[in-house]
């Protein structure tokens, strides 16, 4: 029987993280903001794709980026609103 290794490739310091960081600090972000993308579950390449279309770093951050889970109370009121606003800052930003 095989065991297999568990390999973790976003450590923190290691190669992907390093890379990803780069790659932000590269697309225009300071190193505080190139820093917290490199270290979330984003992927990279969505937001190189937001800014090819005309966002700002910020904006596109602002649209990736994990929002807390809504309370279950209030989660689909609270999702209704949030999409909406959502959506009325891409079409601001973005012709879709």
């Amino acid at each position: 029987m095989t065991t297999l290794d568990t390999v973790i490739i976003r450590a923190p310091g290691g190669s992907e993280i390093v890379w990803r960081t780069r790659r932000m600090l590269s697309l225009g972000a300071d190193s505080e903001l190139a820093a917290e993308i490199a270290d979330s579950e984003v992927d990279v390449h969505d937001i190189e794709r937001l800014l090819k279309a005309g966002c700002s770093l910020e904006l596109a951050w602002t649209i990736m980026k994990p929002v807390d889970q809504p309370s279950a109370a209030g989660a689909n009121a609270d999702s209704a609103g949030w999409l909406e606003q959502t959506t009325n800052r891409l079409r601001r930003h973005v012709r879709l």
